[in-house]
């Protein structure tokens, strides 16, 4: 006979098994993470926040639109005395590094928004980790230091135009308003969000 045949010897699961088996209770005698239909506990959920889909298509376009302005810029020889036109290089290539950086701020804004409203409400929310709450205030820096760098164009711009020797700027104001404005947007959609990452109770 073989010993694995011996009477009293039973092949199935033992106590061990079950034991390990057996869930996890919380002092409500419910499974760990669960209420009472069963369902996942909320505060054991974290947020994941919104998807990177968007942002990446806005430097995705941003990266695109510079390739066809260094195309462009390089065709036509600029006449005598005259410099190639590099506004639309310094705008396109805004767009694709800070696009991406813009385009997450407003999502955070959204989300922290959305979060405070619903939190006053009474409803239970998923745990927002901390790095959710703190990545638009770097967001935020960055594309405020990207606004500044095209105002700064919009300046030489018209500080060349004032000074008679094209330096392909001209005439600058349209960069120095849209560098301003983008550098306004980023600071108030930062305080924005911060300010509703507090009245969700979940600020940074």
């Amino acid at each position: 006979m073989h010993p694995d045949d011996a009477p009293g010897q039973d092949s199935g699961p033992g106590p061990s098994s079950d034991l390990a088996r057996t869930p996890r209770l919380d002092a409500h005698g419910m499974p760990a993470g669960t209420v009472d239909g069963g369902e996942p506990d909320a505060q054991s959920v974290r947020e994941r926040g919104p998807s990177l889909w968007a942002p990446a298509l806005v430097a995705v376009a941003g990266v695109a639109l510079t390739v066809l302005a260094v195309v462009e810029l390089v065709q036509p020889p600029p006449a005598a005395g005259e410099a190639r036109p590099m506004g639309p290089l310094a705008l396109a290539a805004a767009l694709a590094l800070g696009g991406f950086s813009l385009a997450r701020q407003l999502q955070l804004l959204g989300l922290a928004t959305s979060r405070s409203r619903r939190r006053a409400a009474g409803a239970e929310l998923p745990e927002a980790p901390w790095q959710l709450t703190e990545e638009h205030s770097l967001h935020g820096i960055w594309v405020i230091g990207t606004g500044a760098s095209v105002a700064l164009m919009g300046l030489l711009g018209l500080w060349s135009l004032w000074d008679g020797r094209p330096s392909g700027l001209e005439p600058g104001w349209p960069l120095l308003l849209v560098g301003a404005l983008t550098a306004l947007v980023g600071h108030l959609v930062r305080v924005r969000t911060t300010e509703a990452w507090e009245r969700a109770g979940e600020a940074p």
